[in-house]
């Protein structure tokens, strides 16, 4: 388990209130900041409703977006999935976790339990069985709510339980994205998205030594800027 202090030598974290570093392959913690610390993780939160719906959901099959899509607050991070519109879980997956829409959590939500709240309880449930003891969501896609957080740890069990699944390091991994699904009259409406994640886009260098294979971004005025990724060295 790790612990809240620094593990090893490292560099200043200036401005970060929480950060970690995990060998995947011995379990190991490398680095450690505020681990433990209940913080709102902004679009992180979708690593879990991806991680559900890939446990619980069928790729394949067709969503219809309810009027719920349309409930977001100014300014949220959308691809513009309308009430009505017909999409895979699949399409709808890509567009979560590549560009972090949050029409898409909601679409992907509903698909899975009938409703957000449900759903919620679902993510809640599953991040219990991994030892994310320090985690509560009360949405999909980690827009800033009160009762929504968790932690640098509790987000290290998610991801590494994720990343089991084939689909879901795929996706993290793509620079970019297109695709076609209908609107509620049977046109089509085309999709194409770049991931959101500076290192994948080219705009950013990675470290010395280090490859990214993918991850997820998250920013909100309340949790600031959140960022997971899955790397080797």
């Amino acid at each position: 388990v790790a612990s809240d202090e620094d593990t090893i030598d490292g560099p200043t974290l200036n401005g970060a209130t929480a950060a970690g570093l995990f060998d995947v392959n011995s379990c190991g913690t490398l680095y450690s900041k505020g681990v433990h610390e209940r913080l709102a993780p902004a679009s992180l939160t979708k690593v879990m409703t991806a991680l559900v719906a890939l446990k619980y959901g069928h790729l394949d099959d067709t969503i219809t977006a309810s009027s719920s899509v349309n409930n977001m607050e100014s300014g949220a991070q959308v691809v513009g999935i309308k009430e009505g519109d017909r999409l895979t879980l699949d399409q709808a997956m890509h567009a979560m976790l590549i560009y972090s829409g949050n029409d898409a959590a909601i679409v992907i939500a509903e698909y899975i339990s009938g409703s957000v709240d449900d759903f919620c309880t679902l993510m809640n449930e599953e991040a219990l069985k991994l030892g994310a003891t320090n985690t509560n969501f009360v949405n999909p896609h980690g827009l800033s709510a009160e009762g929504h957080y968790t932690t640098a740890y509790d987000l290290y069990l998610i991801f590494n339980e994720a990343v089991k699944f084939d689909k879901f390091k795929e996706i993290i991994a793509m620079t970019d994205y297109q695709t076609t699904y209908s609107d509620r009259d049977g046109n089509s409406k085309e999709l194409n998205i770049t991931n959101s994640n500076l290192y994948l886009s080219g705009d950013r260098s990675m470290p010395a030594g280090v490859t990214v294979l993918g991850g997820k971004t998250g920013t909100t005025n309340q949790a600031g800027s959140c960022l997971i990724l899955l790397s080797s060295d």
